[in-house]
């Protein structure tokens, strides 16, 4: 059987077009976590790995934060995500110059992600700008490309 319109989905407690704001931030969101997840089956570092998976997680309370649902990204969640970017800027050491993007496979992996992060930081923008929203979000969005960038140094770097 057909849907009744076919052109709207579920929202936590209500109905919205396809082409919302909101439901494009959640195929970036969701194509983000994929693409995470993915990255963690190459990286042999398991904290790192322990890492990348806490910050999927992360993502999934985003959504459910701007789906309308039981979520909230807070300034502890932005603090724990920027305690682990500073340790990944010490380990890639100082920035000295443009970092090609993808010198290593495994860099490339990385910078994938890295750009996966600010299309949905994009993505987020436009939610923000309709609806409001959080300025954690936007932080933490913003930290997590600052983050891959970090790692990704590190492997093109070495």
């Amino acid at each position: 059987m057909l849907k009744e319109n076919p052109l709207t989905t579920d929202l936590v407690g209500d109905k919205t077009t396809k082409t919302d704001e909101r439901v494009a931030f959640f195929g970036a969101v969701d194509e983000l976590s994929a693409h995470i997840m993915e990255l963690t089956h190459y990286i042999e570092d398991v904290p790192m790995q322990m890492e990348l998976r806490k910050i999927v997680s992360m993502l999934s309370t985003m959504m459910a934060e701007v789906a309308g649902g039981l979520g909230h990204i807070g300034e502890k969640h932005l603090n724990e995500l920027i305690e682990v970017v500073k340790k990944y800027e010490e380990q890639a050491g100082p920035f000295t110059s443009f970092v090609l993007p993808g010198t290593t496979l495994m860099g490339a992996r990385v910078h994938v992600v890295r750009t996966v992060t600010r299309r949905a930081e994009l993505a987020y923008a436009k939610v923000y700008e309709k609806y409001g929203g959080s300025g954690y979000i936007f932080e933490y969005l913003n930290k997590m490309s600052t983050l891959f960038y970090a790692i990704a140094r590190i492997y093109d770097e070495r």
